[in-house]
């Protein structure tokens, strides 16, 4: 998003080619027109926007907790904020009750993370399913049965990421 947008296929080009190793022409291709069609939807706007800051670090200590992770996405706003992670799987869930366990507790450390670092703001937490594409809202509910906690013989907190 912070190239011009006449100079984003070449850049997404280039950057798969010489940063991502892909070799595969037609590959590079896709997924270039992939990213290129999200990046200039407005449904996504705000994500992209010059607000949303990229590759955002979040930490946190949360009941003894330490909770890190670097979010795709991080939009802090007066009246809330929105923490976003891109998903690149085929596989899209139809319900947030059907996103895999892994990214509801990765979502919900950011969450937890980001309400101890903004404790006067809601926090909303989504995933952008790439292959769709389709950005998933993930309610409050939802998140909470997935909270980090101390890891015990059947939990842990991995993958946080």
């Amino acid at each position: 998003p912070d190239v011009a947008p006449d100079e984003r296929k070449a850049a997404a080009l280039r950057w798969l080619e010489q940063s991502a190793g892909v070799t595969d022409a037609g590959a590079r291709e896709e997924l270039a027109a992939t990213a290129l069609s999200i990046i200039a939807d407005p449904a996504y706007a705000d994500i992209f926007g010059p607000e949303a800051l990229a590759e955002a670090p979040i930490a946190a200590v949360i009941d003894d907790v330490v909770v890190s992770g670097t979010a795709d996405r991080l939009l802090i706003a007066d009246n809330h904020i929105r923490v976003i992670d891109f998903k690149t799987g085929r596989r899209v869930p139809d319900t947030p009750e059907a996103t895999p366990v892994a990214h509801l507790r990765q979502m919900s450390a950011y969450r937890a993370a980001l309400r101890v670092i903004f404790p006067d703001r809601p926090v909303e937490a989504a995933l952008l399913y790439t292959s769709a594409p389709r950005l998933l809202t993930l309610p409050d509910a939802l998140l909470d049965q997935h909270k980090p906690r101390l890891s015990d013989s059947e939990q842990s907190l991995s993958p946080i990421v």
